[in-house]
């Protein structure tokens, strides 16, 4: 698979939006600078004719605080906390924890002598790679079916290669990956190499809430399941379902906090609320078992 492709490679947008927001925060009344963000998301449609004034208000938040160790990700960490409405009070009183220092305390000791796209660069690799990316989305889901992923983009010297290169060399202009196109150019044709790149979409709340809905849905967003398992708002999540049943635009944000709530859900009804722990192997059970084995090998 491409795991690492993005990440050592400056592949995302996340990184196009540090480095349009650093050259517009050397001129914030700048009334051209921001226009450079409309180049940007164009699998968001009409955002690019449209959306010059909501990408101005939604990425000049602190824009012009570049010094700050998180500047590249702290808008998209903003924006996800309105997740935690859908949380109970207990578990987002254990959450509401003092963040100051937090990033400082934990970034490499050379960070600050990096070049910004280094910084943006070990953020999202620290942070999203090994926990979510290669384990939520990747291993586990490979492994539950019996396949186990092979990653050569993450193979330690080509990684070690990259973390050495320029940065121009990975996200030249807004041209991500760009070396790396480069050398696929000499193998792919052109309407592959220049394809512009496009995020993984999937039709979250239209998957639980349509003609055919699963019971299992209604039974864990169910008030009563919320309330047994304790970890979520049943009101707030209640309007949350109320508006995917009725066919109502989810944001992005509501959508992952949907697939998120209900996946907790089932995981607490089956692993804590009618977890059943297996029957202890007897010992003459686990004779046969190696006397077979032996026979097997012999």
């Amino acid at each position: 698979t491409g795991e690492g492709a993005d990440e050592f490679l400056a592949g995302y947008d996340i990184f196009k939006e540090s480095k349009i927001r650093r050259f517009w925060a050397q001129s914030p009344d700048s009334k051209f600078r921001h226009l450079l963000l409309k180049r940007l998301y164009p699998d968001i449609a009409g955002l690019s004719k449209n959306g010059a004034s909501l990408l101005s208000a939604f990425f000049r938040e602190d824009l012009t605080a570049v010094t700050r160790p998180d500047y590249s990700h702290a808008i998209r960490w903003r924006n996800n906390r309105r997740s935690c409405r859908f949380f109970s009070p207990e578990v987002r009183q254990g959450a509401n924890q003092d963040l100051n220092g937090m990033i400082e305390s934990q970034i490499h000791p050379k960070f600050r002598g990096w070049d910004s796209l280094s910084q943006a660069q070990y953020l999202e690799i620290k942070i999203f790679l090994s926990q979510y990316l290669l384990s939520s989305q990747g291993d586990r889901m490979a492994m539950a079916h019996g396949v186990e992923g092979r990653y050569p983009f993450l193979d330690y010297r080509l990684v070690s290669f990259c973390s050495r290169l320029p940065a121009q060399l990975k996200l030249r202009g807004l041209t991500e990956k760009f070396l790396l196109k480069q050398v696929g150019r000499k193998w792919l044709p052109q309407e592959v190499w220049q394809r512009p790149k496009r995020p993984y979409r999937a039709p979250i709340h239209r998957s639980f809430f349509n003609a055919a809905e699963p019971d299992y849905v209604r039974e864990v967003l169910s008030p009563e399941a919320l309330k047994r398992t304790g970890l979520f708002n049943p009101a707030a999540v209640g309007s949350l379902v109320a508006k995917a049943r009725q066919g109502g635009a989810l944001g992005e944000t509501d959508d992952m906090a949907l697939a998120g709530i209900i996946s907790t859900q089932l995981l607490h009804y089956q692993f804590i609320e009618n977890f059943k722990m297996p029957a202890p192997i007897s010992e003459n059970d686990l004779l046969k078992v190696c006397v077979g084995a032996e026979m097997a090998l012999s």
